[in-house]
Parts: C-alpha cells; sequence; structure tokens
C-alpha cells in the first residue's frame, strides 16, 4: 500500500503496519537524560519469568495499527527530545522499525531501543539510526544460566555477546541493564562473571568515552510473568549499590524505586 498525502499526491512511501499497542507520550526515565516518548513493540523471542511487560510477549492483531498513525502522534509531541522504543523485543520488526527510527531523526529527535540483544544482525542494520542501545543481560553469559531466566532452550548467548560487541563499536550510547533478582543473579560471583565478560567485548573503552554505562536494576515482583518470580523479594537499593561496587566497572549505576531514576555508584 502507498501512502497518500494531504494534497492527493502519492509520496511513494509504502505504508508500513507494526505490531504495537502502546505509546505513552512522555517519559522522564526510559530515555537517558531525555525526555521521551516511549512505543511498546509486541512479540518477543524470550519469556523471561521475572518480565514486567509480559503481555507484549505475543505480538496479536488487535495490536497491529499504521506506523503512519504512530509517527503523526510524535509529531505533534512538543514536550519529547528522544523516542524510545521497547517491547516484547522491538528488532523482531526491524522494518517498522528502521522507519520510525528514519522518520524520529528527520524530525530532530534522538532515537532509542530497548533489546535482549538474541537478534545482532537486525541491530546491525539498525544502529546507524540508533542514538541509545539499551541491552538487557540476565545473568552471567553461558547457556545453563541464560536458559533459567528467558524460558528458552536456545538461549542464543553467543548472539547477546556478538549484540554487545556491534554497539560496543558503534557510534551510539550504549546502556548494558541487569534487572537483579535475589537468589537468582544477585551473587558477586555472577556481578563479577558479567563484568568480566563486557570487559571482553570492549565495554571499558566506550565507558571509559563517557558512551557506556552498566545499570543494575530494581526487580520489581509484583509484576513478574510468572507466579514464582511474583513470590521473590525485591532487592534494597543498598544491595543494589554493593553489587554495582564489586563489579569494578566505570559508570557503574543502579535505579531503584526509592532513588528515582539512575544513581551513578562509580
Amino acid at each position: 500500500m502507498r501512502t497518500i498525502d494531504g494534497s492527493g499526491s502519492d509520496t511513494g512511501r509504502t505504508r508500513l503496519s507494526v505490531y504495537a499497542p502502546e505509546v505513552v507520550p512522555l517519559s522522564l526515565c526510559d530515555y537517558i537524560g531525555e525526555p521521551a516518548c516511549v512505543v511498546f513493540f509486541s512479540g518477543c523471542d524470550n519469556a523471561c519469568g521475572y518480565c514486567q511487560n509480559s503481555r507484549l510477549m505475543k505480538a496479536s492483531e488487535e495490536h497491529l495499527i499504521d506506523l503512519d498513525v504512530i509517527e503523526e502522534s510524535i509529531k505533534r509531541n512538543k514536550l519529547i527530545s528522544a523516542c524510545k522504543v521497547t517491547g516484547g523485543e522491538p528488532l523482531l520488526q526491524p522494518d517498522a522499525l528502521a522507519e520510525l527510527g528514519r522518520f524520529v531523526k528527520s524530525l530532530g529527535l534522538k532515537f532509542g531501543v530497548d533489546t535482549n540483544g538474541t537478534l545482532p544482525q537486525p541491530l546491525k542494520g539498525v544502529l546507524p539510526l540508533l542514538d541509545l542501545v539499551s541491552i538487557d543481560v540476565k545473568t552471567a553469559l553461558n547457556e545453563e544460566a541464560y536458559g533459567k531466566i528467558t524460558g528458552t532452550s536456545n538461549p542464543c548467548v553467543g548472539k547477546v555477546s556478538e549484540s554487545l560487541s556491534a554497539v560496543f563499536s558503534s557510534n551510539a550510547y550504549c546502556d548494558v541493564r541487569m534487572v537483579v533478582i535475589p537468589g537468582v543473579n544477585d551473587s558477586g560471583e555472577v556481578i563479577r562473571s558479567v563484568a568480566g565478560s563486557l570487559r571482553s567485548l570492549g565495554y571499558e573503552a566506550k565507558a571509559c568515552k563517557g558512551e557506556a554505562s552498566f545499570t543494575l536494576a530494581e526487580f520489581i515482583p509484583e509484576f513478574a510473568f510468572q507466579e514464582e518470580f511474583r513470590k521473590i523479594r525485591n532487592p534494597t537499593s543498598d544491595e543494589l549499590r554493593s553489587l554495582a561496587l564489586s563489579s569494578g566497572l566505570t559508570n557503574a549505576r543502579v535505579t531503584h524505586r526509592v532513588l528515582g531514576f539512575f544513581q551513578k555508584v562509580a
């Protein structure tokens, strides 16, 4: 389908539909340092038990919308300086993500994406459009530990490493985020293992330039996808700070409800 502008002229642009059930017009906590709108894409290749957005795991027909509608809402929004796409896993819809990115950049806004890192090739394709990439690292980068959290038999740890390496080599800011779940991935051993993997992939060189951060985020049990995770307590802010310091990484941060957004600890 081709898009017709207000004068009746054919713009030559193919209209895209996207599985995107929600747009938050203004957020002060999703894009580092910028007031942003947040677009939620649905569909995910993981099934993490702690997921806060489990309603977005599957893309359903009721989520389908013309991308033009989302773009028009962004164009009318005078309160923002950035747009962040989250999910779900946005890179499962790479054409729509790239088209939205080009539109956002044409407005002079910054563009960012949340990803679990399992789709390095689509990520590399859209990287030139991205100012911010937030990559979720679930736990130590080994297949067994990752599989327990992601709920998949093939957790694609190698692809997560490939995605991290690609972003560390790019011009985009990279925020590596890890949700800390007591009794699951909150040991100093796990944090040090993750930190070692990040160093080997190029994190420190980028962080020392002020272009990367390592963020430990509070697990919020009441919103978890699986009941077994809803029975786990949330970590305290002091526990997060201690773990962040133990990582030894440059620009380590924590985020917790009692602190607000990000607090730098190292």
